[in-house]
């Protein structure tokens, strides 16, 4: 039975939603699937466009890549996923599936018109349509929530609240991860990423980061470290620094601008938010630079926790955030999280290099053999250390987001989760081998930073919630239930 309040649990309905996407994938990857099913369905997408948009000027070649079944397992991953009425998750994978047909056969016939330019080509093909498919998936599955939503107040009773007397803090959406800042996350994201050819190459953002440079040097000056800029570079003792636009330019700006829009209450407080994003960052990136005053016995290479910087401040604040959202926003919680953010520094300092080398040693010879394991070093690109810090952070945040707010639900559990987050590490490293010698892959370091906070957030989230899932309550369910975050109430 779905209720209003199974609806409040965005950490469930994401782990469901990835499980369906998931399985959706590797379905429509069936060799049967992709013969009998995807690749009629390309075909007719190709005619379709060729009727819409007229023949290309030169042939295109569409393949099974062209038939847009990774926004399809998407779309319907996600609606099934959603606790609604079985009738209107059909109803709505159906017209997500017509949406995203749609979408592709226009896609085909425009990168049609334009193949005999190969500047327009390879954006279209790259840059613009993908994010405009997730974009649209992303619409779409959101306003059919809103319609899933309201179809299920009016025509079934039994989805009111358990508690219709429920007490505020359980019903407060400021103080916890709501759909509606994951929706708008999302989407900024993807329009952050697909935005990447402009300022990337934006001399608007080049001129800040040299602005950025020179107020470290300024700064480091201001704390007795030599230092002098010249552009976009800082030199100091410890070495020269260049920042790009690539350094200022983190995807914590549009989680940023996501947080605004979802729990802004007004519109000065969103004009405000907006206003204070830009001294905010520039701040940011000054800050980031300032690592090098550290002394050489604390930090032995500055480059690699300068390149670290914005995931390690990333990872903090989620850990802030667990421990708040879990006990509310009191000192008490405060030192939880600080608890939990030494136990993370400690295991991860500890495990570090060598456990990766472990994991990687292990992953080459699962994918190629026992004789690749005596070839030295690692078989991928890794030039700022992300995937090489990648294992042992993700422990360490993991630890750390446990004793945050996740210390009551038993060790058994913690044990559980860190074999999984293990297994998956293996499985990711295994994984980035293969791609890495067969195909000649490379992960941007944006993403590899991106899943190492990702990836214990999702580990968490589901041995937390694992009874909840089987639809059984959980002791973290229970304390949100009664609105205590776990915190016994004195009456």
């Amino acid at each position: 039975m779905d209720t209003v309040a199974s609806r409040t649990r965005p950490a469930s309905f994401a782990l469901r939603a990835v499980a369906w996407s998931l399985g959706l994938f590797g379905l429509l990857r069936l060799p049967w699937i992709e013969t009998h099913a995807l690749l009629p369905l390309t075909r007719l997408e190709s005619r379709l466009a060729v009727a819409l948009c007229g023949a290309p000027a030169l042939p295109v070649d569409v393949t099974l890549s062209c038939s847009g079944a990774d926004a399809l397992a998407l779309c319907v991953g996600a609606i099934l996923a959603y606790p609604a009425r079985w009738r209107m998750r059909v109803a709505g994978a159906g017209c997500g599936v017509a949406l995203i047909v749609g979408l592709n056969t226009l896609r085909i016939g425009t990168l049609g018109r334009v193949v005999t330019s190969p500047a327009w080509f390879e954006a279209l093909h790259l840059y613009v349509w993908p994010a405009a498919l997730i974009l649209a998936v992303a619409v779409y599955v959101f306003g059919w929530m809103r319609v899933a939503d309201g179809d299920t107040r009016v025509g079934h009773r039994v989805c009111e609240p358990v508690t219709r007397d429920a007490p505020p803090v359980a019903r407060s959406s400021s103080a916890r991860l709501t759909p509606r800042f994951i929706v708008v996350a999302a989407v900024f994201l993807v329009l952050f990423t697909a935005a990447s050819p402009l300022y990337l190459e934006s001399a608007g953002v080049l001129s800040v980061a040299a602005f950025i440079s020179r107020a470290a040097a300024v700064a480091l000056h201001a704390i007795g470290v030599e230092a002098r800029a010249a552009g976009n570079q800082l030199w100091t003792s410890r070495g020269g620094f260049v920042v790009t636009q690539e350094c200022i330019s983190t995807p914590l700006v549009p989680l940023y601008l996501a947080a605004i829009v979802a729990y802004a209450r007004t519109w000065p407080q969103r004009a405000l938010g907006l206003i204070a994003a830009a001294p905010l960052f520039v701040g940011l990136g000054i800050a980031r630079l300032l690592v090098v005053a550290l002394p050489a016995a604390l930090v032995a290479s500055p480059l690699n926790l300068i390149h670290a910087f914005y995931q390690l401040l990333l990872a903090a604040t989620v850990v802030v955030a667990a421990a708040f959202w879990r006990y509310g926003a009191n000192r008490a919680a405060f030192r939880r999280a600080c608890m939990g953010a030494a136990l993370g520094i400690v295991v991860a300092t500890l495990l570090g290099a060598p456990y990766a080398q472990v994991l990687t040693r292990g992953a080459e010879m699962a994918v190629a053999g026992v004789t690749s394991a005596t070839t030295a070093g690692t078989p991928f690109s890794d030039p700022q250390g992300a995937i090489t810090l990648l294992p042992s952070f993700q422990v360490g945040l993991y630890l750390a987001l446990w004793v945050a707010a996740f210390a009551a639900v038993g060790w058994r559990r913690l044990m559980a989760g860190l074999a999984l987050l293990a297994l998956v590490q293996f499985a990711s490293v295994a994984a980035l081998c293969a791609f890495s010698s067969r195909y000649d892959v490379v992960l941007h370091v944006r993403d590899v930073r991106a899943w190492a906070v990702i990836g214990p957030l999702l580990t968490v989230a589901a041995v937390a919630n694992i009874d909840w899932l089987l639809r059984r309550p959980t002791p973290v369910a229970a304390a949100v239930e009664h609105g205590t975050g776990g915190v016994p109430r004195t009456r």
